[in-house]
């Protein structure tokens, strides 16, 4: 209540007060108030937690029980026999403050314990803390330098401590550290190692290894004692598998040329006997930046789903489309002169049909020529897929600066009726436009078997492949049927001309003025392919051959190298990650990398992790 008082005056009052004079006649309650409030009862913690948060304990003070005018009061006086101390307060209050009564003595200490919580220890743990954290070091041998100084600087204060003529040890002033200074650092951190295994030596868990002790120090026995090589060679250190430092001698044999996993064993096994070291070196090998390095192990990740546009039955043909270029051809285009010209893909997703023509060059323009045939003959299609080359960059920005000046209402008119929606690949990433890299592959190979090491003029190259085009487009694009019921196999063309060959189709057909008949004839043949497609074409989609495996998603942070077939392999530029672009299934597959010059997007298949921003879990 004193406390409460004093809080309340002190908000009211326009001055600041420095301190204020609490007085009890109770030691007990002073004891408490001197003390950690938590250490007591709930009762009685919340209490003094209280007068401790609005006073100094400091500022309380005892008085004795006949000169504190509260106990008259408490003894039930009557009011008119209250003295002038009760009004105007103690006596001792008009003295100076050295001359108020002080504490002559202490609380008794049983009464003040008789409210302390009681704590039952349930456990003892006693924690040994090394002078040395050898986690804390990633070499070996800095290890044992830094032992190896320790130890020199504990010898050398022993030796100023003990001053007897007759003492063993003497100090070093040499700055460099000695051979034998470097010994018995080894020989420290290897007997703090096998402290683990004296347990399981004693249960004669290594008895295939013949281990026996030799001044403190279990040695690997074996039966080759009589090899003439160096003692420790024929009888090495054993060590366990958990341990610290076995890792860092591993890492230190491994750093010595950078060999595979047999090698590195090797090489620790002349001196060390390390339990499951082909393990230890795996992970050191895998951990290595060098050897990530030079090795140039790209990333993978679990291969994505198909796109809706690769499956949609039941769509007109190139509805769906991707193109490429492929070439360069050498045409002749006069007596003596020849030229480059290009051949262009374009290849529908469905039902893998393909068109081809000759560009004359790889810009822009030459490119949209190509493109107007293409949609002549073809019709407009709704999307179409390309990777990053310059010409179709600048005919996505071309077919954008075209309807630039255009009203709102003749744009809306040309998106409904001959919307083409461009997507790009991610650059340096062929493999996400992989269905029409197929297909280059058979049209080079069916075009240099047809016209070898000619040199065609441009409308020959044209027919050569126009041909090509038909060939290619006969040929299955489904399971081939061995069963006679099943009918003969599926391909574009059954699509593109009703039937799989360019021959004339054998009748009888069915002769009728009436036109509905001949359009539900077509629209039968359309049936038809799509019912084979979804027997025969589904079904061949639906497994992963590759990249069946999910993998570690690359993080923004990431050290990479980023893979150029340009270069050297040792010289791929450096970089880190900076963006990455999670696919639906939240993996990552696209990431932008930050190199010393500029920022590149890549797939992670083009991309080496040096070291992952989480570092490398022990």
């Amino acid at each position: 209540m004193a406390t409460r008082l004093y809080t309340a005056i002190k908000e009211e009052l326009t001055l600041e007060l420095d301190s204020a004079v609490f007085m009890t006649d109770s030691m007990i309650v002073l004891g408490w108030i001197r003390s950690k409030a938590r250490a007591y009862k709930p009762f009685v913690s919340a209490r003094v937690g209280e007068i401790q948060t609005n006073s100094n304990p400091s500022w309380w003070r005892h008085v004795p029980g006949e000169q504190n005018p509260a106990d008259d009061i408490s003894r039930g006086i009557p009011p008119e026999k209250l003295t002038e101390r009760w009004e105007n307060g103690p006596e001792f209050l008009y003295w100076h403050e050295n001359r108020w009564p002080s504490i002559e003595e202490t609380p008794d200490s049983r009464e003040v314990e008789k409210e302390k919580r009681k704590v039952h220890q349930v456990a003892l743990a006693e924690i040994q803390s090394e002078p040395i954290d050898c986690k804390k070091f990633s070499r070996w041998r800095k290890l044992v330098r830094v032992t190896a100084y320790v130890q020199r600087f504990v010898r050398n204060l022993k030796a100023r401590c003990n001053k007897a003529p007759d003492t063993d040890i003497q100090p070093s002033d040499s700055k460099q550290i000695s051979p034998s200074e470097l010994e018995n650092a080894e020989t420290l951190w290897i007997k703090r190692a096998q402290r683990e295994l004296h347990d399981r030596y004693k249960k004669g868990e290594f008895k295939t290894l013949s281990p026996y002790i030799k001044e403190g120090i279990i040695r690997v026995g074996g039966r080759v004692g009589e090899r003439v090589v160096s003692y420790d060679e024929r009888h090495p250190v054993l060590l366990p598998h958990q341990h610290h430092i076995s890792t860092l001698i591993v890492s230190y044999f491994h750093e010595q040329g950078h060999e595979g996993v047999a090698t590195t064993a090797a090489k620790v096994r002349q001196k060390y006997w390390i339990v499951g070291v082909q393990r230890i070196a795996k992970t050191v090998k895998y951990k290595c930046v060098v050897c990530r390095k030079s090795e140039h192990r790209v990333e993978s990740q679990f291969m994505a789903d198909l796109p809706s546009h690769r499956l949609a039955p039941y769509t007109p043909p190139f509805y769906y489309t991707s193109c490429d270029y492929f070439g360069p051809y050498q045409v002749r285009v006069g007596r003596n002169k020849t030229m480059k010209h290009y051949g262009v893909i374009f290849t529908c997703l469905n039902t893998r049909a393909v068109y081809l023509d000759v560009a004359v060059d790889c810009s822009t323009m030459e490119f949209l020529q190509v493109f107007r045939r293409f949609v002549a003959v073809r019709g407009y299609p709704a999307v179409i897929y390309s990777d990053n080359g310059t010409q179709f960059v600048g005919a996505e920005k071309e077919l954008r600066a075209m309807v630039q000046g255009w009203s709102e209402s003749l744009l809306r008119e040309f998106c409904a009726e001959r919307g083409i929606q461009w997507k790009f690949v991610t650059p340096s990433a062929p493999h996400q436009n992989g269905c029409v890299e197929s297909l280059v592959k058979s049209c080079k190979i069916a075009l240099r078997k047809a016209i070898g090491d000619q040199i065609l003029r441009p409308f020959e190259l044209l027919t050569s492949l126009t041909e090509v085009a038909n060939l290619v487009n006969q040929r299955p694009i489904g399971r081939v049927p061995n069963d006679p019921d099943d009918g003969s196999y599926l391909s574009p063309n059954d699509m593109l001309l009703g039937r799989a060959s360019t021959s004339v189709p054998q009748g009888p057909f069915r002769e009728t003025p009436n036109p509905r008949h001949r359009v539900e004839f077509v629209q039968r043949i359309i049936n038809s392919f799509w019912k084979a497609w979804n027997r025969d074409v589904f079904p061949l989609l639906v497994p992963r051959r590759k990249w069946n495996v999910e993998k570690r998603n690359v993080r923004v942070g990431d050290i990479v190298l980023l893979s150029d077939p340009n270069s050297v392999r040792g010289k791929w530029t450096l970089g880190k990650i900076v963006n990455v672009y999670p696919g639906s299934d939240n993996k990552i597959r696209n990431v932008k990398v930050k190199t010393k010059n500029n920022e590149y997007r890549r797939p992670v298949t083009k991309i080496v992790v040096l070291y992952p921003v989480e570092g490398y879990k022990d």
